[in-house]
C-alpha cells in the first residue's frame, strides 16, 4: 500500500518590491557631461540641438543618456562616408609616414636605386672583363717562376 503524505513546507520568500521613486535624478550640466564623458560646451550644444532637455533645475540623468545614445546611433547610421573618412586618413597617414622615411633617407625613388644599381653592375662586368687578361698574366708569371725555379735546381 502506499500512502501519500504532504509536507506543509514554508514558501519561498518573494523579494519584496520597494517603491521607486518617481522623481528622476537631475544632475547639473557639468554632472552630466562628466557622466557622458564630454565637455559642459558639449552638452549646451546636444542641448540646443534637442537631444538633451533641460528639466527644471538640471538634466534628467538617465533619459539624457538615453538620448545622447540614439543620437550617437542616428549620427552613425546617416554618416555613409565614415567608412570612407577612415580609409582616407589612413591613406593620408601611411603617405606622410612614406614621405617622412624618404627624407630621412630609409626610402629613395624607384629610378634612383636602379641607377645605382645599373653603376654597381657596370664597374662589376668592367672588372670581371679584365679578370681573364689578369689570370692569364699571373698564370704566365706563375709558369716563368716555376721555370726559374726548376732551372735554378738543376743547375746545383
Amino acid at each position: 500500500m502506499t500512502a501519500t503524505v504532504t509536507i506543509d513546507r514554508p514558501s519561498v520568500a518573494k523579494s519584496v518590491s520597494r517603491p521607486r521613486s518617481r522623481k528622476h535624478a537631475t544632475v547639473s550640466a557639468s554632472a552630466l557631461a562628466q557622466h557622458l564623458d564630454c565637455s559642459r560646451t558639449y552638452i549646451g550644444k546636444l542641448e540646443a540641438e534637442g537631444v538633451i532637455q533641460r528639466q527644471g533645475d538640471g538634466f534628467p540623468l538617465d533619459q539624457s543618456r538615453v538620448g545622447y545614445l540614439r543620437y550617437l546611433r542616428c549620427k552613425r547610421r546617416q554618416s555613409p562616408g565614415g567608412e570612407a573618412d577612415t580609409d582616407f586618413q589612413r591613406a593620408k597617414s601611411e603617405l606622410i609616414r612614406l614621405r617622412i622615411a624618404e627624407k630621412q633617407r630609409h626610402l629613395i625613388p624607384l629610378a634612383e636605386a636602379v641607377g645605382h644599381m645599373d653603376e654597381v653592375v657596370g664597374l662589376c662586368l668592367s672588372r670581371l672583363s679584365g679578370f681573364a687578361a689578369g689570370v692569364a698574366r699571373l698564370e704566365s708569371a706563375f709558369r716563368v717562376k716555376r721555370k726559374l725555379d726548376f732551372g735554378a735546381a738543376g743547375s746545383f
